[in-house]
């Protein structure tokens, strides 16, 4: 919706439009729930597309708002740093930006973060920088690549909006398969299908690797993903010009995002951590090594939601391994999880759809000392229509409520 919004915006003050209309998918049409679109004239009609809706299913010539941005920012000079990745991608773009601000760059932190690309679009000169979030919806439509991409790891996420690994991972190839020869492409190099990505490449390529030396002395920053977050954000930001204090700067004072690895309260030597984005079983995994490390034993973990049919054995081996006393299991991948524990583990358990049910039982369950930590391995939205971000907010309600 916030991508619609801005367009719309944009269009409205640049544009000629007559009207603006917002079309929703009919329940009642399953087999072709978009085939309302087919009624409106196609010679004066404009179809933008939402994000969140896949390419496949829509019936008309659409417009995609991301590649429409890159389009209409291209005369402005500006310069364009896109970052993506399965999971991190939040935190290593607001790490770009703010490394490039303290450098003494004009920023602008937009695209899957939260604000619309538009917004910022009339006050684009040649010395701006964008720094952008771009998810694998949006990259799926693009046949244009940024000044500088970034692809900080590869995992499998969104089966059920692009169909297959496969296409996920095409998905994402289009966020440097466009580059030309003053473009650069970061990637992790350990994994394979980007360094595959690397080699066709008709960019600069600057792969970063995990023994890399990077200060993190004073950063609260949790665990290794994050170590290899702010690897990839210093290549990227000092291509795109930062200096090496400004990096060093960021580093020092940038402080978690919201949902991801967040301390939200420390109660009856009880600590509540916020992991709410954590919606793969690698992210989990992450965030258990993190928090065991840096905070302590993990006395409760919240797992489960939307069921996208995730690989959760290597992590049920983690919790068995951990021996993670309590979990609570949310609907619906709750149950799968439920039936997949492995042999000779057996935590007190919790099956519930309720937030302030939930951290009632984790209190109860977790020692002193140790961590109730939520970080469900699973989407959300089968219990949380808008997303991590509702999630999140219910755990810290219900933990101030206790």
């Amino acid at each position: 919706g916030r991508s619609a919004a801005g367009i719309q915006s944009y269009l409205a003050k640049h544009s000629s439009m007559a009207s603006f209309t917002g079309v929703d998918q009919d329940p009642k049409t399953p087999a072709d729930p978009w085939a309302s679109l087919k009624g409106y004239p196609s010679e004066t009609t404009v179809f933008i597309k939402n994000e969140g809706v896949p390419g496949r299913l829509v019936p008309v010539p659409y417009v995609a708002p991301m590649q429409l941005f890159f389009d209409l920012l291209a005369p402005t000079g500006a310069t364009t740093i896109g970052i993506t990745g399965t999971k991190g991608k939040s935190t290593t773009t607001s790490l770009v930006a703010t490394m490039l601000e303290k450098s003494g760059k004009q920023v602008f932190l937009c695209g899957n973060i939260g604000t619309s690309v538009f917004s910022y679009l009339d006050e684009a000169t040649t010395e701006s920088i964008f720094v952008i979030e771009l998810s694998s919806y949006q990259l799926a439509d693009m046949h244009t690549s940024p000044h500088i991409s970034c692809c900080i790891n590869l995992y499998f996420d969104h089966a059920d909006w692009h169909g297959s690994k496969e296409a996920y991972w095409e998905a994402k190839h289009n966020i440097m398969r466009f580059a030309t020869g003053d473009d650069y492409f970061v990637y992790n190099n350990a994994f394979p299908e980007l360094e595959a990505w690397a080699s066709s490449a008709t960019c600069h390529v600057e792969p970063f690797a995990a023994d890399e030396t990077i200060d993190m002395g004073k950063s609260t920053l949790l665990g290794e993903h994050n170590r290899l977050n702010a690897l990839a954000a210093r290549h990227v930001a000092l291509l795109g010009g930062a200096t090496k204090d400004g990096v060093q700067s960021a580093l020092d004072e940038f402080q978690p995002l919201h949902h991801r690895l967040e301390t939200v309260a420390v109660k009856n030597s009880v600590t509540y951590i916020d992991d709410g984005i954590a919606t793969t079983p690698e992210a989990t995994l992450a965030a258990l090594a993190a928090v065991t490390k840096a905070v302590g034993p993990v006395g409760c973990l919240m797992l489960g939601g939307e069921d996208r049919g995730s690989d959760f054995g290597e992590l049920l081996e983690m919790t068995k391994q951990l021996a993670i006393p309590a979990l609570v299991l949310f609907p619906e991948s709750g149950e799968r999880i439920q039936k997949e524990l492995p042999s000779g583990y057996e935590p007190q358990m919790l099956v519930t759809r309720d937030m302030s049910e939930a951290v009632k039982f984790a209190t109860a369950h977790s020692p002193s000392g140790s961590v109730v930590l939520l970080s469900t391995a699973s989407a959300s939205y089968s219990i949380w229509p808008e997303g991590f971000e509702q999630k999140g907010a219910a755990f810290k309600e219900a933990i101030y409520g206790i």
